[in-house]
């Protein structure tokens, strides 16, 4: 099982917990999970990408669970990229799916990130302007993500900027590779024979036709205005307008994972800078009972 693990100064010890049902039952007998799991085994940081694949393959569904202070506050019955409220009603008799619809972003939440192949890769505190980000546990494939990020800056920025890509990197792919494999089944086609496929002739068939009486309609005149419009010369769009409005679904993906590439740089220098403002608050009260002792 993976914990992730936040010490926030008001709310107190924030974790999310990440497993198989077989773990989460064994801890807790009510747990709402499928009774005949037999348990699976989470990606490490140094399991290949074919390991992963098949751990994901043979692997039941991973469960969540959001603990604060102790007390459970929410169960969730997978692992997706969403925006979850952090406080809940508690345990209940289902799991709740990671949807997050309708999170208010003004109050405390969790903002989510999860591989294709079910991974947790890293969890914010956020509430308002305020992003705080988790520590992924040791070993985990967070803690990988984590360690090459911290390697560069430049990775930093490029590694959420090329999550963010999504469909835009596939077009991307299919537009610089679609001409090549075009080229390759032109010629593989040149390599079948010649076939010759007999004519077929058939007959010809002529739907039944129907005679359906029709109202005469009055025709009605109604008295338009004549406006004059002014001729306007447009100049001509620029080829790179064209271009742009003609691929559309492959430069505004890019753009947008330009911009979370960046904003997420930016959100970890205010993560940063929130964590040692905690630090200094916890360190000026510490020394603040001790004067007092």
């Amino acid at each position: 099982m993976e914990t992730w693990r936040l010490d926030h100064p008001e709310y107190g010890l924030i974790e999310v917990r990440v497993g198989f049902d077989r773990d989460f039952a064994a801890e807790d007998p009510s747990w709402p999970g499928d009774e005949q799991d037999k348990g699976g085994t989470l990606a490490s940081a140094d399991s290949s990408l074919l390991q992963r694949v098949n751990l994901w393959a043979g692997n039941p569904t991973e469960r969540m669970e959001v603990r604060v202070a102790g007390e459970v506050q929410h169960r969730y019955n997978d692992v997706n990229s969403a925006r979850l409220p952090l406080f809940g009603s508690g345990p209940k008799q289902e799991l709740e799916s990671p949807v997050g619809l309708g999170t208010n972003r003004q109050k405390p939440h969790l903002k989510i990130r999860a591989s294709g192949l079910d991974e947790l890769l890293s969890v914010e505190f956020r509430e308002g302007a305020t992003v705080v980000e988790f520590d992924p546990p040791a070993g985990s494939r967070g803690a990988r993500r984590r360690e090459t990020m911290e390697s560069s800056e430049l990775k930093r920025t490029l590694i959420p900027m090329a999550e963010g890509l999504g469909k835009g990197g596939w077009a991307l792919a299919v537009l610089v590779l679609g001409p090549l494999v075009s080229r390759l089944f032109r010629w593989l086609l040149g390599l079948l024979p010649d076939w010759d496929f007999p004519d077929w002739d058939l007959p010809d068939w002529q739907p039944p036709h129907m005679d359906l009486p029709v109202p005469d309609l009055p025709s009605l005149d109604l008295p338009l205005p004549a406006i004059d419009w002014p001729d306007l010369n447009l100049p001509e769009v620029p080829e790179w307008a064209l271009w742009l409005a003609e691929y559309s679904k492959i430069w505004v993906p890019v753009v947008v994972g330009i911009v979370l590439g960046v904003v997420a740089l930016r959100n970890h220098k205010r993560s940063e800078q929130e964590k040692t403002a905690w630090q200094n608050s916890q360190a000026a009260a510490k020394n603040a009972d001790e004067v007092a002792d």
